[in-house]
């Protein structure tokens, strides 16, 4: 069965090979910029959150035009206002307190981790399935995050938002890069 990748890189179109360069010069793009993240994952933290809280501000304003669209619905306008307060309330919190939102921010992920390790290493043990340490190593390793976040919580907050955008960004620029030096090869061969 072949993938999706594979037939899109096996019926590329040639001007889409030619110009391989700048998917590689993206990649490398992104991935200095997670480089940055990465290393000043306070700023990043911050600046991730202010711009998490202008797009909360954004939504509430919104919720509230369309609470007012609602010809005639009195209990779908309140529950969409609700929903405008509460996204707006939100939203001023990370946008004039970043600190603090990355705090509760991380809170969440680190509980999320915890949580999902704790129930993948349950799922490996009671459940009956192939590779199993699969499931055990990502349970750990999932575990162990969370509880490293909750260890050095609230200071977790400060770097742990920005360090894992940068990781990403890192990752995503490589496979942006590997996309590139695939359309090279294509226009080469």
């Amino acid at each position: 069965m072949t993938k999706q990748f594979d037939v899109f890189m096996l019926e590329a179109p040639d001007v889409l090979a030619v110009h391989w360069g700048w998917p590689i010069l993206l990649g490398f793009l992104v991935a200095l910029i997670g480089i940055v993240a990465i290393w000043k994952a306070n700023a990043a933290t911050i600046l991730s959150v202010g711009l998490l809280g202008a797009l909360e501000l954004t939504g509430a304003v919104a919720v509230l035009f369309f609470s007012f669209t609602l010809a005639g619905l009195w209990t779908e306008f309140f529950v969409h206002v609700l929903w405008a307060v509460v996204l707006g309330v939100a939203g001023l919190i990370m946008l004039t307190r970043p600190t603090v939102g990355a705090e509760a921010i991380t809170l969440v992920i680190a509980l999320y981790f915890l949580l999902s390790g704790i129930m993948s290493i349950g799922f490996a043990l009671t459940a009956r399935v192939d590779n199993l340490w699969i499931y055990l190593g990502e349970g750990a390793i999932n575990t162990v995050l969370g509880l490293f976040l909750l260890v050095g919580w609230p200071f977790t907050g400060l770097w742990a938002i920005g360090t894992f955008i940068g990781i990403d960004l890192l990752l995503k620029g490589s496979a942006i890069i590997a996309l590139g030096l695939s359309l090279r090869a294509i226009s080469e061969g």
